[in-house]
């Protein structure tokens, strides 16, 4: 029998789930996504946030109480999302400071960008900014000192052991080491972001 998961209520109509790790989050929001009583459902890393359209807490706490563990299954095996990045330069103007505090070549660090399959595993923190895990754990790059009023949308940055890459042009403090012309948004196309929760990619040097 799964666990129930017990929320934490952060609003007036908004609640938060914890979870183990991003395929729990990725699964958990399916589930509550698919419920009537749910309005708005995003997934992070380790939590999970619902907003709900009804306003009956009787009702909304008798669906929270039933909620339970999901059950995390293989995720789908598409092909990965090709995205070619041009490294260094005006578009990764930090790429030469995280070679350096890597102890890496300009070589090795492309290499090691392009030789793995990546996932996105949430998006955050301004529309269609991608988390992407795939980098060694014992990779550390911190975020910048002082933030940058304005990324060009298409730039690819490392902090921690994660790949961000920013879907739109706004501020930011991730170093940046590239960016790619993949049409990352496109209003016409459903979804409207190419990168979105679960899906594999490969980064390529162009």
């Amino acid at each position: 029998m799964r666990a129930t998961l017990m929320p934490v209520r952060i609003a007036d109509d908004l609640y938060e789930f914890s979870v183990k790790d991003p395929p729990e989050a990725r699964a958990l929001a399916k589930a509550l996504g698919d419920h009537p009583l749910a309005l708005e459902v995003v997934a992070g890393l380790d939590r999970v946030a619902v907003q709900f359209a009804a306003k009956d807490e009787t009702e909304v706490s008798r669906w929270l109480n039933q909620v339970a563990a999901p059950e995390v299954t293989h995720e789908d095996a598409a092909d990965p999302i090709e995205i070619h990045v041009k490294y260094g330069g005006d578009t990764g103007p930090d790429f030469e400071a995280v070679c350096a505090a890597l102890s890496l070549t300009r070589a090795e660090l492309i290499e090691l960008h392009t030789s793995l399959v990546h996932r996105v595993e949430m998006i955050g923190f301004t529309p269609g900014f991608a988390y992407i895990s795939g980098l060694p754990d014992d990779i550390e790059i911190p975020r910048l000192d002082q933030p940058r009023t304005r990324v060009p949308a298409g730039s690819i940055g490392l902090s921690a052991a994660y790949t961000g890459i920013y879907a739109l042009a706004g501020p930011g403090g991730w170093p940046l080491i590239g960016r790619t012309d993949a049409k990352l948004f496109d209003a016409a196309r459903d979804p409207a972001f190419l990168l979105t929760p679960g899906a594999t990619l490969r980064f390529h040097e162009r």
